[in-house]
Parts: structure tokens; sequence; C-alpha cells
């Protein structure tokens, strides 16, 4: 189901250049997703591991692994954005034919 769920996303973003609108949903459902990812280190048993000097570190491996997800939770709020602002110029031109 979640792989589903990302590829109609990845999809509606794809959309941008025809249709804003669709391009800010995908984006916000991305958004939504990497959220969900984002809990896992306060939410599994392995995540985060204690150093040698009693700190909590990121675990090699599903702990590291999340990091990507900072970046790609970055890059969705962007293109919501930018999609956003595409919606308010493509109704604006619409308007103005």
């Amino acid at each position: 189901m979640a792989s589903t769920t990302e590829i109609v996303a990845a999809l509606l973003i794809a959309l941008r250049p025809l249709w804003p609108r669709a391009s800010a949903v995908g984006s916000a459902l991305v958004v939504m997703l990497f959220l969900g990812t984002l809990s896992f280190p306060f939410t599994t048993h392995g995540v985060v591991a204690t150093h040698a000097a009693g700190l909590p570190v990121l675990s090699a491996q599903p702990g590291q692994f999340l990091l990507k997800d900072l970046v790609l939770i970055g890059v969705a709020i962007w293109t919501l954005g930018d999609s956003l602002r595409g919606t308010t110029a493509w109704s604006a031109a619409s308007q103005s034919v």
C-alpha cells in the first residue's frame, strides 16, 4: 500500500507543469508520508543505539537509513511551495485570458 501511495504522489508531483494543484496535493502527501517515517526513531526499537560514551546515536541499519528522509521532506516542502506558487500564477494567467 505504501509503495502505491508513493508512486501516486510522485506522479502527481510530476504533473506540475500541466496541473499545479495536483502537484501540490502530491507534495503534501509526500510530506505526510515522510513525517510518518521520521517518527520511527521515536517509536521503533533499535533505531537509536547508545555510544560507548553513553550518548545516543543513530544505529547503522535502520537509523542512518532514515537520514535521507530529512532531505526528502525538505524537497517535498519545497515542491509544495513551488506548486502552490504555480497554482496562483496559473489561475491568474487563466483569468487574464
